[in-house]
């Protein structure tokens, strides 16, 4: 019997591994993972090859991984043969695997799991009539700038503002629509403190950290010091903390439900509104943020009497397994109605210790609500006007 031909196999898996994503195991060089691009990524190994070479050090060759936009890197940190290195990823992700454990100390005096690169500006939405915003479930640098519309004091402002901006005459895909090569780049920022600022301008914050797990730490050490050596790099200043990544999370479900997801009746309001000449209750009732606790929630409260509590807590117990998770959602739903806001969004990712945020009906039932809601009340918005319409035009002479 002849022997098998196994030349189909070796060649199939060599095309495996330059599949990107795939663990490659032969990897013989430093692996970086970046979004940057070939320009960047060529005078980046350029110059590490020359800062090496200056110093009397062996050439290290590089295995450049590209990230695409939405990539997630806490998972990839934890595969079983992650990159060596991770370059121009955004700063939360960054925070996150710190947090995690998945990131190594830096050769850096003072630095900590990571430091930053580069320091970007953007400015998605240069006014109410720009090109949109991506989905903010998808896309970080729309969620980064819907956060900067929505501080701390102005909360109900800056949503009324995404509702006017999502309203306009576009869709919003589920593709991330910005990315690096949209950014303006500027140097280092030594100011630099958060992500968002005041005035709706995203200061993008990419960095470099050597992951846990490395199979090449020496030479990973060896490029963050290049990067610091050539003023590529530089420690992480201190600024005020980061919202939690749960009540981003939750932020982003809440644009995604009310400004996604119910876009086909947000655009009809919106459209029979401007015909309208924006009347000021109409405009007040589509752009304000919907309310905690739920509308349906509210419902069950003022219609059903004597029931009502049996019902609010069967319904808490169908989407919060722990006892603990379930009073406080009852609690919390006999308390005061009040606009969603920053605050609410947090007591919502903190209640229990974080274990009602973690609750996956949960989740999927506040998606729900939001985005029902939305639906209801920009339908309701198109009937006033309508019924207003009607009634000037039945009293007309």
């Amino acid at each position: 019997m002849s022997p098998p031909n196994t030349g189909w196999l070796l060649g199939f898996a060599a095309i495996l591994a330059l599949l990107p994503g795939c663990d490659r195991t032969s990897r013989n060089d430093l692996v970086i993972a970046t979004s940057w691009s070939s320009d960047d990524r060529a005078r980046m190994a350029q110059g590490f090859e020359d800062w090496l070479a200056s110093s009397g050090r062996n050439t290290v060759r590089i295995d450049w991984e590209i990230l695409d936009p939405g990539d997630d890197l806490p998972a990839m940190a934890v595969r079983r043969h992650p990159p060596d290195v991770l370059l121009g990823a955004p700063a939360r992700d960054l925070d996150r695997l710190a947090r995690s454990g998945s990131l190594i100390p830096l050769p850096i005096t003072g630095a900590p799991a990571w430091t930053i690169t580069r320091v970007e500006t953007h400015q998605p939405i240069p006014d109410v009539h720009g090109p949109g915003f991506a989905d903010p479930r998808h896309d970080p640098i729309a969620l980064t700038w819907a956060e900067s519309q929505l501080i701390e004091g102005r909360f109900a402002t800056g949503y009324a503002r995404l509702v006017r901006e999502a309203g306009m005459d576009h869709r919003i895909g589920r593709r991330p629509r910005f990315s690096a090569a949209t950014i303006s780049r500027n140097p280092l920022d030594p100011a630099v403190a958060s992500e968002p600022d005041d005035k709706g301008t995203i200061r993008w914050i990419e960095g470099v950290a050597i992951v846990d797990g490395s199979r090449h730490p020496k030479e990973a050490r060896l490029f963050v010091e290049f990067l610091a050596a050539t003023g590529a790099a530089r420690p992480n200043s201190p600024g005020p903390d980061r919202r939690s990544d749960a009540s981003l999370e939750l932020l982003s479900d809440l644009l995604g439900a009310t400004l996604v997801d119910s876009q086909d009746e947000l655009h009809a309001a919106w459209n029979v509104l401007e015909r309208a000449g924006s009347p000021a209750a109409p405009l007040h009732a589509l752009t304000e943020p919907p309310p905690w606790p739920p509308a349906s929630i509210a419902k069950i409260l003022d219609r059903e009497g004597e029931s009502a509590m049996a019902m609010i807590e069967a319904l808490a117990g169908q989407i919060a397994t722990e006892p603990a998770s379930r009073t406080w959602l009852v609690r919390s739903w006999l308390s005061p109605r009040r606009a969603i806001d920053f605050s609410t969004l947090d007591e919502l990712s903190r209640a229990n210790d974080g274990r009602l945020y973690q609750e996956p009906r949960f989740r999927e039932w506040l998606r729900a609500e939001w985005t029902a809601w939305a639906r209801q009340r920009y339908r309701r918005v198109v009937r006033v006007i309508e019924n207003a319409r009607a009634s000037v035009a039945a009293t007309s002479p």
